[in-house]
């Protein structure tokens, strides 16, 4: 019997990981068989597909309906990524309905000019769920999370004016509404709402400057700060809020956190409360407070038989299971990868065969080392406050349709023109002085071998999204963990990623050529896992540098610092760190086992723009309209794309001369 080699061994081992994490997973999501979960894709009453997952406990029926929450996730975001509340909720004997805003997840896009209408999906979702027979229609509820709390507020315009059927709203990280044209105002009424105000929140949880009272303040999100949000629960947005819409000029004394306040209003009573927690914007999706204060609320306004206590989660193992899973599907994509130009004869011209640390040449070499790394850090770090500062991490256009991976490809594509301009300078200034050889660090493919290693990545993406698509049809499971991973997508995604997957690829690609053709060297110590730890780091550090920045100001002086003008610096690289560490370690274990520099690097960028547009939001212009746009956008990757590709063909000649 043939010998296993070690990538078949660790694609065995993979799948097995796999099977364990989508098996725990879908038992804790289904509370082990007690709740049914239906996908629903209806044409809404706004004239749109929506998109929702609804959770049914089995102590829900026609003859015994139970009280139902919309629970309405944030911006870039899906139903997916808010799953968990649904789960706990469900676990309880709600029926939990997660819906995927218009232009989000398997929804469709809005133009522009209704974007701020029924509640951006959730109100339709509302109309179809009082349809159902297990639904009891008197104990209807929202819960919404930074943009889906202000589609609750939208959501709740379309209730007053029409079927007045909403009960309660829980807002987390998202101001409640307390302004109208005319000033301070209750648009609640006799409704329990509560909020979830974060003492370190770029967007929301302060007065602002030139309030303008829109109804539900989302174009004011961004204007200036006048007081901190660690300070919500004093200002006068807060005290309007706890006094049913009072002007704060007119109310006898402070009202203050944690505690109910009730008002009659004849045929019924309201109950307003504001919860604090010391955390940031991000953190209320998978935080176990914001989850007891969820659980604390609803148990309060509407009750159910359930026993379990607000702090008995299983959600917490849950994200265990889905860590396990997208660890085994990484795992699995990295060993197959490995295999395919190792073991199959038909890719064998891809492999140049295992490497070794290469040893340090001189005490120079060192100093070469730290010295480039720390200045790709200052300049990658000074790349996104060069963008943040031109308003570009909200760019979009005809052709671009999607904010957040057009400002995240940028990013990368000019940190990776940086890492190659580095490594460059270090090949012209030092590297040919000690004889460092591009020939034997595998710089160069020929172009045979080139097209070999296109054809290994494009089977292990085929085999990847294979086993996603798979896992979501058979078991409705996905390999999302928080805010990393992958999930099933519509084909109206597929131009965006190929749009954008350039940018990456080409960051992967220059990443990989640093990390291992310059720098596959014991200047970290002798220990492979170390260094590859360590390397992997260094290559996060610019964004989580930003991430340390803003929120070590926020936790410091209570104010949002900003980074480049952006006032939501930190949420907008939230997620860089570990995807772009767990990115290069990948890299650099492919390298290893290959000695291929691209192998790693296209199929971390091709991965990246997937995981991207997975979760991004589509926006699409109003007929008749055009956008603005910019041409710096467009320079911006030409010169990019220049540089990285100049630096290739220049480091590919001497490679010649060598």
């Amino acid at each position: 019997m043939k010998k296993l080699s070690k990538q078949g061994i660790a694609i065995i081992i993979s799948i097995l990981m796999m099977i364990v994490g989508i098996l725990g997973a879908k038992a804790l999501q289904t509370d082990f068989g007690k709740v049914d979960i239906r996908n629903v894709s209806i044409d809404s009453q706004s004239g749109y597909t929506l998109s929702m997952d609804v959770y049914v406990p089995e102590t829900a029926t026609a003859e015994t309906p139970a009280p139902t929450i919309f629970v309405q996730h944030g911006g870039n975001n899906n139903k997916e990524e808010i799953q968990h509340y649904c789960i706990e909720l469900a676990r309880r004997g709600y029926v939990a309905v997660g819906v995927d805003m218009y232009g989000m997840g398997e929804s469709e896009a809005l133009p522009d000019d209704q974007w701020l209408t029924q509640g951006r999906g959730l109100y339709d979702a509302v109309r179809y769920g009082v349809t159902l027979p297990y639904v009891d229609t008197d104990r209807i509820s929202l819960l919404g999370y930074s943009r889906g709390g202000k589609a609750a507020g939208e959501a709740l315009e379309c209730d007053n004016a029409e079927l007045n059927v909403v009960k309660a709203i829980f807002l987390i990280h998202s101001d409640p509404i307390v302004r109208n044209t005319e000033g301070y105002t209750d648009v609640y009424g006799a409704r329990d709402v509560a909020v979830l105000a974060d003492k370190n929140d770029e967007f929301f949880f302060s007065e602002k400057a030139g309030d303008d009272g829109t109804y539900s303040n989302d174009a004011n999100k961004y204007a200036e700060n006048l007081s901190s949000p660690a300070e919500y629960v004093i200002n006068n947005s807060a005290q309007s809020f706890l006094y049913f819409g009072e002007d704060p000029a007119n109310t006898p004394e402070q009202r203050v956190a944690e505690t109910v306040y009730e008002k009659d209003y004849g045929d019924a009573t309201g109950t307003r409360q504001i919860f604090v927690s010391n955390e940031t914007h991000m953190s209320g999706w998978y935080s176990p407070l914001v989850m007891n204060r969820v659980l604390q609320f609803f148990d309060r306004v509407m009750p159910t038989e359930s026993t379990l206590s607000n702090s008995s989660y299983t959600y917490t193992i849950w994200n265990v299971f889905k860590l396990i899973a997208l660890a085994g599907l990484v795992t699995f994509g990295a060993s197959l990868s490995i295999w395919l130009v190792s073991r199959a004869r038909a890719f064998a011209t891809a492999n140049r065969g295992a490497q070794e640390l290469r040893p340090v040449a001189s005490g120079s070499a060192r100093a070469w080392f730290w010295l480039t790394q720390l200045a790709g850090i200052v300049l990658s770090i000074f790349v996104i406050w060069f963008l943040n500062s031109q308003g570009l991490a909200s760019y979009r256009d005809a052709l671009f349709t999607s904010a957040n991976p057009t400002y995240h490809g940028l990013i990368a594509l000019l940190c990776g023109a940086v890492t190659i301009v580095l490594s460059t300078i270090f090949y012209i200034c030092f590297g040919k002085k000690i004889g460092f050889d591009l020939n034997a660090s595998g710089f160069v493919l020929s172009f045979k071998s080139f097209l070999k290693t296109i054809a290994a990545v494009l089977i292990t993406v085929a085999a990847m999204l294979l086993i996603v698509f798979t896992v979501d049809y058979l078991v409705d499971v996905n390999f999302l963990f928080i805010y990393w991973g992958f999930m099933k997508f519509g084909t109206n995604r597929i131009p965006g990623m190929i749009l954008v997957a350039p940018m990456y690829i080409m960051f992967y690609v220059a990443m990989s050529i640093s990390v291992n053709a310059f720098n596959y060297t014991r200047v970290l110590g002798k220990w492979k896992i170390l260094s590859n730890i360590l390397i992997s780091l260094i290559a996060s550090i610019p964004t989580l540098f930003i991430l340390c920045y803003v929120y070590g100001i926020f936790k410091a002086t209570g104010s949002n610092p900003m980074f480049g003008g952006l006032a939501s610096a930190g949420t907008a690289v939230y997620a860089f760190p570990g995807f772009v560490f767990v990115a290069i370690l990948v890299c650099r274990i492919i390298y290893q086992k290959t000695g291929n520099l691209y192998l790693g690097g296209i199929l971390c960028g091709i991965m990246a723009a997937i995981a991207e547009w997975n979760v991004c939001e589509i926006r699409v212009h109003t007929p008749g309209t055009t956008y603005a746009g910019t041409g710096l956008v467009y320079a911006l990757i030409a010169i990019g794309s220049v540089i990285v590709i100049g630096c290739l063909v220049y480091l590919a000649k001497q490679r010649k001369k060598a």
